[in-house]
């Protein structure tokens, strides 16, 4: 028996493969910039944030 809600399965499929997508690649986007920022410049916020002295 169908739920009179649930659409067509290919479209629920194509839903889910899009959304699936867009999060792992969130996640890589992520950890990309996690490890390899990319950012050089001494004067950048970030490195009052991450300094050793603490």
């Amino acid at each position: 028996m169908d739920h009179h809600m649930a659409g067509p399965f290919l479209g629920n499929l194509a839903i889910i493969l899009a959304s699936g997508t867009i999060t792992i690649g969130c996640f890589v986007a992520m950890f990309w910039m996690l490890i390899r920022p990319g950012e050089t410049d001494r004067q950048h916020p970030k490195y009052r944030i991450l300094r050793d002295d603490f």
